[in-house]
This record gives structure tokens, sequence and C-alpha cells, in this order.
């Protein structure tokens, strides 16, 4: 069901201009035909969020869009969860069609043809090209804050359309998420707060090769001995989270961001049961430290063959 969320909104929402606040509220179907396939889909918009609710293999998904807090929830009502995304991110790239098309429009040359009447509405008709190919169509109510209709070029018999709309009053608490959903990561793993630092380091001076478990708190040290490839092997394999970061020193000095690389490249945090293998070329004499931030890790240090 995960991933027939995420192909619905790859697919569907890839346009209309930034909505403002204030629009018109409203509810309509939404008809979702991808080569020739249909499905359907609620929309509800309160002039500012908008908010869609789908059945996909049997299974019930509702995506909540918040412009002005800038983020995106990914509701799975059966489950009880929730996903949380900022609009830029790419995951709010691929739920949110207004700024997926803001995206779009850096990738593609937009054509405003002009103004005409749909479904009861005045739309902007906007066209997108990739180089002399039009590849989409849309119709985008300026009112309504959002797409009447679009066509993909580039699919036969594919396209989406708004139905049966209504201007009406829509209830504010149709965008609160629920206090008992337990927010999850993209991979739907339950988002578990990480601890500060340890105040202080317990350093063990080692050898490679290495082997052996380590908590917070602990400070692998040891050097390089030859230049060559390396390859680190993490396991944790206790229930709770576990997190290391690594230090590259040359001559009593931290290498450089260019050198050792970011921050984000030498952290690594693994949950229950999950592993990770990662090699590296390192160079002789250099100093690495390993801090064990969070939980305990199995680690391995090992020359590769």
């Amino acid at each position: 069901m995960k991933t027939a969320i995420t192909t619905f909104l790859i697919l569907i929402l890839g346009f209309g201009p930034a909505q403002m606040p204030g629009q018109a509220q409203f509810t309509a179907n939404m008809v979702d035909v991808r080569q020739g396939t249909e499905r359907n889909y609620f929309v509800q918009s309160d002039g500012t969020r908008y908010r869609y609710d789908f059945e996909e293999g049997g299974s019930k998904g509702i995506v909540i869009v918040d412009p002005l807090a800038e983020r995106t929830a990914i509701l799975f009502p059966e489950e009880e969860k929730v996903h949380f995304t900022g609009l830029m991110s790419s995951t709010s790239l691929m739920n949110d069609p207004f700024q997926s098309f803001r995206n779009m429009q850096k990738n593609y040359t937009e054509k405003k043809v002009g103004t005409e009447k749909l479904l009861g509405f005045d739309a902007e008709k906007l066209e997108l090209y990739a180089d002399d190919q039009k590849i989409f169509t849309a119709w985008y109510s300026d009112k309504l804050g959002f797409l009447l209709k679009m066509i993909n070029h580039m699919a036969e018999n594919t396209y989406m359309e708004l139905r049966n709309i209504k201007e009406r009053d829509v209830d504010a608490t149709l965008y609160d998420i629920p206090e008992d959903y337990v927010e999850v990561d993209k991979r739907m793993r339950p988002i578990i707060p990480e601890p500060p630092p340890p105040e202080s380091w317990e350093t063990i001076e080692a050898t490679i090769p290495l082997k052996g478990d380590f908590s917070r708190g602990d400070q692998l040290t040891f050097k390089v001995p030859e230049s060559k490839n390396y390859k680190i092997i993490l396991k944790n394999q206790t229930t709770e989270p576990a997190k290391i970061v690594r230090i590259a020193m040359r001559d009593g000095k931290e290498l450089s961001f260019n050198e050792q690389g970011p921050l984000s490249y030498r952290t690594h945090r693994l949950f229950k049961d999950e592993s990770v293998t990662k090699t590296y070329s390192w160079q002789s004499g250099d100093d690495k430290i390993i801090q064990v931030h969070e939980g305990k890790l199995h680690i391995e240090i090992v020359p590769e063959e």
C-alpha cells in the first residue's frame, strides 16, 4: 500500500501554481486515469490546506498538505501511523502538486496558453515543453487554488481531472493529525528521538583488525597501518537505536570537509537488527576516531583483501 500511495502521488500531484491563503473552500472527486486504468480520490480544501482521501489495494490512505506550515503529512489510518516531511524534500515534491509544479518549472519550458471555462470555473491553461515536445497540459483555477485537469502527453490515455466540485465550508479538524497516531520515518519506522551526545568519552585505544561490542560513551582511536581499503561492519543486535560518528585526523588536526566528507556521511544510526558495511580508502599514518553516541553496536574493521 505504501508503494501504491507513492506511485499515485508521483503521477498525479505534479501541477498547480502556489496556492495563496484565502481561496475558496471546496470538495471534489478526483479521477486519476493511468493508461486507461481509473482510480478515484476525494479532495477537500479549506482555501489554504488540502487533503486527499483514497483507497489503494484495499487499504485507505490520506495526504494532508499545509503550505503555510511548509509541511506534508502522509497518514496510514489502518496502522494509525503518520509520516511528516518538509515541502521542499524529495518526499514532499512527490506528495504536493504545488511544490512539484514549481520544481517542474525549473526543468521544462512553460507556456501560458490563455483562459478557458472548465467545469464551471475560469481556468488558466498551462503547457510544459521539453524542447519542442509538449509533455503536459494543465488547467488551473485561481478561485480554487487547484488544478481542474491535467493531461500527460507522454503516456497514452493518462490524465487527471476533478469532478463534482462543490464550493462549501470544510471542517478544519480534517487537517488535524490524531493524537494517537505514531510518527514514523520514510521507512515506516517509529521516530525515536536521539539523546544528546555523551558529556564525556571513555577512550579505547585499538588496532586493526578490530572486532567487538561498544556502547554509548566509548571512543575508539586507532592509527591506519597502511594505505589501502578498509571495510567497516556495523551491526545493531539490540532492540534500541545505536549511532556512531567517525572522525579522521592527520598530524593532530581533523581533516577538512572535502577530505573526510560531511558529518552526515560519517554518521550511521542503526535500528534493531540493522547492519551496514562500508569500504573506505584510508592513508597510512592517519588517526581515526569512532564515537558511539547512542546505544550499543558490534563494530568490525578489517583490511580489504
